[in-house]
């Protein structure tokens, strides 16, 4: 018998034992490789379940805040008022709806706290909350979603909120700051002819209007689109009569512009 082996034989040989080798791994090791593979297919499971959980959610508490929206917009009527009607509720009185629109929306923010609906309808219960005069609990959470959602497109609305809370509450020279900052900054999601028009109404109430003037003439310099165009210039016209008949009524070029 040839007892010489040839390459071949030998990686013949080393193949098999390799083979033989993974094979008695497989049988001696089989309970731990089918945990492994059903832990594998469980967290696949999970994820999409999660997936259509959250979906569900989504979707779930979208109705929910339309419903409660309904509540939110219903009108107050004197005679034959229908708090239950599911289509078209209304209420007797301020109070009674404001209760009712509140009971609806703190739903929708305990049944589905990690949804979005839930978000917009805490800024719903801040409304309602400054509308009672508890301007702390109003503040907030108007705070607490601009710090959560820097982005969110009622960003700017909130921001706008708490603006004219702190105008409410007498902090005109610090709006005035922070106004002026997010003008320079040049970054904010509330647009920067808004911002103006906010820093106007701020100068005026600070009783400086020629600065209030130049804030409003940007609006009509800069933003010919805007929509607070029209009142910008009756500002500028009231505030100054003569720089608003003066030809073109620019401002650009003048030290200590603001913005």
């Amino acid at each position: 018998m040839n007892q010489r082996l040839t390459r071949k034989d030998m990686k013949h040989d080393d193949f098999a034992s390799a083979m033989g080798r993974g094979v008695e791994y497989a049988e001696s090791h089989v309970r731990t490789i089918l945990y492994a593979v059903a832990g594998v297919l469980l967290l696949v499971a999970l994820g999409v379940g999660i997936y259509y959980w959250r979906s569900h959610q989504a979707q779930a508490a979208g109705q929910a805040l339309a419903k409660a929206v309904k509540v939110y917009q219903a009108p107050v009527v004197t005679t034959g008022a229908k708090p239950n009607d599911p289509t078209a509720p209304s209420f007797p009185s301020a109070e009674a709806h404001r209760a009712a629109a509140r009971k609806a929306l703190q739903k929708v923010r305990d049944d589905y706290g990690s949804t979005d609906a839930a978000d917009v309808a805490n800024l719903y219960l801040a409304q309602i909350a400054a509308e009672e005069n508890k301007l702390a609990e109003a503040r907030k959470i108007w705070q607490d979603f601009v710090d959560a959602h820097p982005k969110h497109m009622l960003g700017a609305e909130t921001r706008l909120n708490l603006i004219h809370l702190d105008l409410q509450q007498g902090k005109g020279e610090q709006v005035v700051k922070d106004l002026r900052a997010m003008l320079e900054k040049g970054d904010s999601p509330v647009p920067q002819d808004v911002l103006l028009h906010e820093l106007g109404m701020a100068l005026e109430q600070l009783k400086r209007p020629q600065e209030a003037v130049q804030a409003y003439q940007r609006i009509l310099d800069e933003f010919p689109q805007s929509p607070y165009r029209p009142e910008a210039q009756q500002k500028v016209s009231a505030l100054d009569p003569a720089r608003a008949a003066a030809p073109f009524g620019g401002l650009q070029g003048i030290p200590g512009f603001p913005g």
